[in-house]
Formats: C-alpha cells, sequence, structure tokens
C-alpha cells in the first residue's frame, strides 16, 4: 500500500503500516552501518506508510496526529535504526515549522500536499563560514522574470540524499534570510555522502553544492525578521531527544539478545549461567530503568508541547519558552542516561560484546554524536536560570 492509497488513513492506520517496515529496518542496520550501505528502501518505505504526514491537519488533508504521536513514532523507529529517524528531522520540522507561527495559509497549501503525496523534504542549512552555524553564504539573486539563481555550499545537509526537496537557507538581494523549497534532482544540485562523523554515519547528512540552480517564485519565502521563541524550534530538539530515547531502547534490545544468546559469566562468577549472573542481570536492570526514565521526560515534554500549539499559544513567549525549558530538561535525563546505557551494555558480556561484526558500539557512537549536536551544559544553564531568576532560553534555534 502506498501514502496515496492513504490518504485518509488515520494516525492509527499509518503508525500499523509502519511496524514491519521497521522491523525490518532494525535487522538490517547494524550491517549496513558496517557496510555504509544508506537505508534508501526502508526510508521509502517508511515515507510509503504516510506516518511523514502525521502532523499535516485534517483541514489539509492529513490525519492532525499530536506531537506525542511524532515522538512516539520517531522512538519506534530509532530504536530499529537512529540514523534513519535522525535524517528524517529535517522532514517533520519543515512540516512542524508551516504549521507554527513561522508558516501561512499560503505555504500550507503549497507544501502540504506535497508531503501528503509521500514527498520527504530534506535540508541544507548549516555551512563552513563566519564564527556560527548559523551564518550564511549561500545566495539567491535574480536571473530573469519571476525566477533567480542559487549558488552556494552547505556544510552537511542532513538526510539530503534520501529526500524528494530541499529546504536551502540563502541570503536575498536585499541581505535578508530566505528558505527555498527545491527538488534534489534539479540541474545544479550535487549531493555528497562525505559525512565523517564516528557515529550516524548513515544519516545521509553530507555535503551539498548548488551552481546556478535556477529557482522560481512559489519556491522562496522570506524568513520573519522578529527573534521571537518559536515552538517549531523547540519541537527539533524535542526529536533529538526522542532519537535518544530510541537509541536506548535498541540497546535494551541488545542487551537482552546478547544475554539471552551470546553471553557467558565469567570464569570465577556465582553462577554458571549469564541469565542467572546477578552482576549481568543488574547491568540489564539499569539499562532497563534508565530507558524507562528517559522515555517518560521525552513523551512528558512532548504533551508540554502538545498543549501550547492545542491551546493557541504559538504567540505566547512565556509559555513557549517554558516548555522549551522543559524540553531542555528532557535532553539533560535523556540523552545523559543513553550514553550511560550505551556504556553499560558492555558490562553484559565482557570483550566478546566488543565483536565488530555485532557493531553494538554503534549505539553509544550514535548517542554520542546526537547529544554533541547542542552542548547540554548551556540545557543546564538555561534550566537553572529559568527556575532561579524565571529567564526565557535564548532565542537561538537550540532551545
Amino acid at each position: 500500500m502506498t501514502v496515496t492509497a492513504l490518504a485518509e488513513g488515520s494516525v492509527a492506520d499509518r503508525r500499523a503500516l509502519l511496524e514491519s517496515v521497521v522491523d525490518k529496518l532494525g535487522e538490517e542496520d547494524a550491517q549496513h552501518e558496517l557496510n555504509r550501505t544508506l537505508h534508501h528502501e526502508s526510508t521509502r518505505a517508511i515515507a510509503d506508510t504516510g506516518v511523514l504526514a502525521l502532523r499535516i491537519p485534517r483541514e489539509y488533508g492529513g490525519p492532525g496526529g499530536s506531537i506525542v504521536d511524532v515522538v512516539e513514532t520517531v522512538i519506534e523507529i530509532a530504536q530499529a535504526s537512529s540514523n534513519v529517524a535522525q535524517a528524517l528531522r529535517a522532514h517533520f520540522g519543515f512540516v512542524e515549522r508551516l504549521r507554527g507561527n513561522r508558516g501561512s495559509h499560503a505555504l500550507r497549501a503549497r507544501w502540504f500536499p506535497e508531503v501528503l503525496s509521500g514527498k520527504i523534504v530534506g535540508n541544507a542549512i548549516t555551512e563552513a563560514v563566519g564564527a556560527s552555524p548559523a551564518a550564511i553564504g549561500t545566495t539567491l539573486r535574480p536571473s530573469g522574470p519571476d525566477r533567480y539563481r542559487l549558488d552556494g555550499n552547505k556544510f552537511y545537509s542532513t538526510g539530503t540524499l534520501y529526500a524528494d526537496l530541499i529546504a536551502v537557507s540563502a541570503e536575498h538581494e536585499d541581505g535578508r534570510e530566505v528558505h527555498v523549497i527545491i527538488p534534489t534532482d534539479r540541474h545544479g544540485v550535487t549531493l555528497f555522502d562525505d559525512w565523517d562523523g564516528f557515529g550516524q554515519r548513515l544519516t545521509a547528512s553530507g555535503a551539498t553544492t548548488f551552481d546556478a540552480v535556477p529557482v522560481y517564485d512559489d519556491e522562496v519565502s522570506l524568513v520573519p525578521e522578529d527573534r521571537r521563541l518559536a515552538h517549531s524550534q523547540t519541537f527539533l530538539q524535542l526529536y533529538l531527544t526522542a532519537v535518544a530515547v530510541g537509541i536506548a531502547k535498541g540497546v535494551l534490545r541488545d542487551a537482552v539478545w546478547f544475554v539471552q544468546n551470546k553471553a557467558r559469566p565469567a570464569a570465577h562468577a556465582i553462577s554458571p549461567s549469564a541469565t542467572q549472573d546477578p552482576f549481568i542481570l543488574q547491568a540489564v536492570g539499569e539499562i532497563a530503568a534508565w530507558t524507562a526514565a528517559a522515555e517518560a521526560v521525552t513523551l512528558r515534554a512532548a504533551e508540554t508541547l502538545d498543549r501550547v500549539v492545542d491551546t493557541g499559544q504559538i504567540d505566547d513567549q512565556q509559555a513557549i519558552g517554558a516548555a522549551a525549558i522543559e524540553v531542555a530538561t528532557a535532553q539533560l535525563v535523556a540523552e545523559r542516561l543513553t550514553l550511560d546505557a550505551a556504556q553499560r551494555l558492555f558490562d553484559t558480556g565482557g570483550a566478546s560484546a566488543t565483536a565488530r561484526t555485532l557493531n553494538l558500539d554503534r549505539h553509544w557512537r550514535n548517542a554520542r554524536t546526537i547529544a554533541s549536536h547542542n552542548p547540554l551544559a548551556y540545557k543546564a544553564w538555561a534550566t537553572g536560570d529559568f527556575v532561579v531568576n524565571g529567564t526565557l532560553p535564548p532565542n537561538s534555534g537550540y532551545f
């Protein structure tokens, strides 16, 4: 069944179709990562279930799913492959941005049908120019009536090698920032699989170059100049947290499998069986507890952000700021507990658990890469400043 057949499908319908896709993805992920084989087939299969349109409102033909629905779905995908879950962050973020105060009816009417048709949206935002990742060197300049040319280089572009459309940040001729949405196969667009991080190797996050790419009027939107907090920014931070929780659940799954099928107790252990060894069971029990705690705080933060949107508070800076702090708190808990769980996994089987063929170290590498997106120290500082002084978090895009 394709997404076209699911145009009227409910959230439950779409998520039910996802189960078998995720099962296959989980079976492939460890070996795919060893071989650096991108998950093109599974990512397309996920799009075909219709879950990438969960947040599109009913009035635009979507199922009207909640942020909690999205977070639960991301956790499910990330449990199988945090690479694919992370690669889809740009897509879900694009939809959420259109739903919020950074969108408009015209933009929703233009792009929601593309998402409903099964299109995947990637992004090309970050550059290696300037003192900040927010610096922009890519330019959009007129090249004729109702037409522009796009030129520039992006350092990495999350999910773009899996995508049909790409959202690009650029500088307009008047100096303002614009977003350009263009097909990934348009003439002048070149995509690279050159992301060289030790984790999240299959997120299709390589560089992208634009060489005199033709762009048309209806593909360009100005970025609002006001610097208010936006719930869609907080959503993107919550998304990272959900990916971390998915990694923790993958760690727990693999820890249980390893103990049941591979692990042997130490020669001096007090039990002849790994499944009865109290210290091995302690390690698995701690992983289970940390995973449950990480998931709980993340879903609670998702519920808070849902309330901000559902009660029409997307322009209320106090409400959004408080939700952003709750998400920051969830990040502190979930990302640190996931890192602890991924490390603890190796206490279930000694040196045999480090076998390259098992690739169990990918969980720690992926979690460490996720946690490196934004310094947790700043999350703790902003949370403390809010609790003590009532100070809203900085509007940097990282809260």
